[in-house]
């Protein structure tokens, strides 16, 4: 690794064998340095994987600065990478905590419409037998009620013995 002269073009290395063999390293280590040291390579597709580039410059430069990088670490990797993966631990039992919860707010919320439908129904049939006992109402005094407080009345049953006996169920 030698100074090259101000005016010549940089000199490019394609490929993880070219740069390896220029820092006389194995192809994984170098692959290593550019994960954990931020070596300095390129990708032509921009793509966090494939295909590499690195100009012999910039890995004289970054090999010369491996004192100040041992003084100033550029980052701890294994100890981000501890911590990225303590949080996604964290937030997946949540999310399964969060999970659990609504399966048995499901189950509670249907075993209360089962329950109400049941009701309804029961109410429904409980009318249709007593239909005409519901249509005018046989107070002590019958003429108390009126005609229009009759009818009233019956269509009020009306109503309610027309409520269909199955809802649909909420999308």
């Amino acid at each position: 690794m030698k100074e090259r002269p101000k005016n010549e073009p940089p000199q490019f290395l394609s490929g993880w064998k070219e740069i390896a063999n220029y820092l006389r390293k194995g192809v994984r280590t170098v692959q290593r340095y550019e994960h954990l040291f931020m070596l300095p390579v390129r990708r032509p597709a921009g793509k966090p994987w494939g295909a590499v580039l690195a100009t012999k410059a910039e890995l004289d430069a970054w090999v010369k600065a491996i004192p100040i990088r041992e003084e100033f670490p550029l980052r701890d990797a294994h100890l981000e990478y501890a911590v990225q993966a303590r949080d996604i631990r964290t937030g997946l039992k949540e999310m399964e905590r969060l999970r659990d919860q609504m399966f048995a707010l499901r189950a509670e919320v249907h075993k209360s419409v089962e329950t109400l439908s049941g009701s309804v129904v029961a109410l429904q049939k409980e009318m249709s037998r007593n239909w005409w006992k519901s249509r005018v109402p046989m107070p002590h005094d019958a003429s108390l009620v009126t005609a229009k407080e009759s009818e009233l009345l019956a269509e009020s049953a009306a109503e309610l013995r027309s409520t269909p006996v199955k809802y649909p169920k909420a999308s």
